[in-house]
């Protein structure tokens, strides 16, 4: 997997970089979405896998993804045990590997060796692709449920049926693309929306995470709107666990920038 990955971007190493999710206005880091990265040998910056995941096969993808879950447990686990943080860990996840009949079987596995509470793992679907309608597919997800797992839908209201999966995956949480998330004080739609959407997942239980928060002006609508926890470079850019563990030992908080 990691030489088709090679093939595209050029010879590297892989590594997982963490965007911190916020609450607003408090600054509570209560999670930590990782996201993979290749740095090439011959380029100065890290490639995102929208360079090279669509290149990549089912069976790759869910390689890559068993990769990424594995070290991202890993790491917070130490993170944990470094700075004494209670957080969540975010990793995403194809909608089509939902009927993965490995996935159930590994993520067990690596929530045991890493002794990683179920509770706080999330796993973000995104809606780049369809999820399968398989048996196996409605298997996983209450599998997954049942041992505690988060699931989240991410990027809701883009992509694939948004509600249609609001109602397959049940998921504990939603968010908010940088699509309906800015210029809230000059779009009166994209307030609506937000608002309307919020109102909704209260009534469903569901908790509602802000993505692309990038100015004050918006986290400011977004929290009047009825939204506490926040994610985007407002709250600072990708880092990797040793930043964030410094950011941890130092009382846990992070001012909007």
């Amino acid at each position: 997997m990691f030489s088709e990955i090679a093939v595209h971007t050029g010879s590297g190493s892989p590594s997982l970089v963490y965007l911190p999710q916020v609450r607003y206005p408090s600054g509570e880091v209560v999670g930590l979405e990782a996201l993979f990265r290749w740095r090439a040998d011959t380029a100065p910056r890290r490639h995102s896998p929208l360079a090279f995941l669509p290149r990549l096969s089912v069976s790759q993808t869910s390689q890559l993804f068993f990769w990424v879950v594995d070290t991202a447990v890993a790491e917070a686990r130490v993170l944990s045990n470094w700075t004494g943080w209670e957080g969540m860990v975010g990793v995403n996840l194809e909608a089509d590997q939902l009927g993965d009949p490995e996935l159930v079987p590994h993520i067990q596995s690596v929530l045991a060796e890493s002794r990683w509470p179920a509770q706080r793992l999330a796993l973000e679907v995104t809606e780049r692709r369809q999820i399968p309608v398989y048996p196996s597919v409605v298997r996983n997800i209450q599998a997954l449920q049942q041992a505690g797992v988060q699931l989240a839908m991410d990027d809701f209201g883009e992509g694939y049926a948004s509600f249609e999966y609001l109602k397959r995956l049940s998921p504990a949480l939603i968010k908010l693309p940088a699509g309906f998330t800015g210029n809230l004080e000059r779009d009166p739609r994209n307030r609506e929306i937000v608002r309307s959407v919020t109102a909704l997942a209260q009534r469903l239980g569901v908790q509602v995470v802000a993505e692309a928060v990038e100015r004050p002006e918006d986290a400011q609508a977004l929290r009047e709107l009825g939204l506490q926890v926040m994610q985007g470079y407002l709250f600072g850019e990708p880092r990797q666990l040793e930043d964030w563990a410094e950011v941890l030992n130092h009382g846990g908080r992070l001012r909007a920038i």
